[in-house]
């Protein structure tokens, strides 16, 4: 019974990760009159051995945490003292966006590897690297790495 429920809970968490990068900019009520940015939203990704994080930011104020394994925190964007750091990680979203490619699979990572989605007016890009080397700067999106951890600490605290 135990194996049915946590299968269950990692199906689900598979369908709300689907669903997010499935999703139009109208589908979360914003519009280039709305929100005039490239990037709308974003998936932060890192693969470990027993399976995978997914932080998702969209430019609407929601900020979720899926796990791979089963579980997660939903409408963490609720809290201002979460919404600043997010707003921040779209941002720089937008300024990195360039470095990304067009993506027409978005498999989870294998571990020791982050994927970042960008949810573009354009379609869904994407960038890989390992998660060490954005960890210790060596990478062009270290910073951006650096900012969804920053949101990723302030959903926790309001966890506690």
């Amino acid at each position: 019974m135990a194996k049915e429920v946590e299968k269950s809970e990692a199906e689900m968490v598979a369908s709300l990760r689907q669903m997010a990068l499935s999703l139009k900019p109208s589908d979360i009520g914003i519009s280039a009159a709305t929100f005039p940015h490239e990037v709308w939203g974003v998936l932060m990704e890192t693969g470990y051995d027993s399976g995978a994080f997914t932080l998702v930011v969209l430019a609407d104020g929601t900020v979720s945490i899926y796990f791979s394994t089963g579980g997660g925190i939903i409408g963490a964007g609720e809290h201002e003292s979460v919404r600043q750091p997010a707003g921040s990680f779209i941002g720089l979203a937008n300024r990195y966006v360039y470095v990304a490619k067009p993506s027409t699979a978005q498999p989870l990572p294998p571990d020791g590897l982050t994927t970042f989605y960008f949810l573009t007016n354009s379609g869904i890009r994407s960038y890989s690297a390992k998660e060490v080397d954005l960890g210790e700067g060596r990478e062009k999106l270290s910073e951006l790495f650096h900012a969804g951890h920053a949101v990723i600490a302030e959903v926790r605290k309001n966890q506690q």
